[in-house]
């Protein structure tokens, strides 16, 4: 029995299967008992739940980023910014906003497509603006 292969098997459980998670987190504590594995195990369950963090505000984003993108859908000139901003179809898009399944998983924008699609809204935002001004 490998501390490592025990702790990926926990990270398995980790938000899937509270149950399954408690049993192997009691055969690790049981089973490492050193002071060093577990030094090595808080490290681990640490790391996890700041990752599991860091997913969770990325979640939060992107829904907030939806929620107000698809709430002002009318005006927003989806063609022209994933044709101009991202080179790709009005589609593309679309499905990125909307979380459509694509093979099997959601599409969602990456970190550096939201930076982008911020930019574009930004950019149309200005050139609208100095049109009044």
């Amino acid at each position: 029995m490998k501390l490592q292969n025990e702790l990926e098997l926990l990270k398995y459980y980790f938000g899937t299967d509270v149950n399954a998670f408690k049993n192997q987190y009691k055969i690790i504590k049981e089973n490492f008992t050193s002071d060093n594995d577990t030094a090595v195990i808080d490290e681990y369950i640490d790391n996890l739940v700041a990752e599991s963090s860091k997913e969770g505000e990325q979640q939060m984003v992107e829904i907030e980023l939806r929620y107000k993108l698809i709430m002002n859908k009318d005006i927003i000139p989806f063609s022209y910014i994933a044709k101009n901003y991202f080179h790709k179809s009005r589609g593309w898009l679309q499905q990125k906003i909307n979380g459509n399944v694509k093979n099997g998983k959601p599409a969602q924008l990456t970190t550096d497509e939201i930076k982008t699609l911020n930019f574009a809204l930004q950019d149309i935002s200005k050139r609208l603006d100095s049109i009044t001004s």
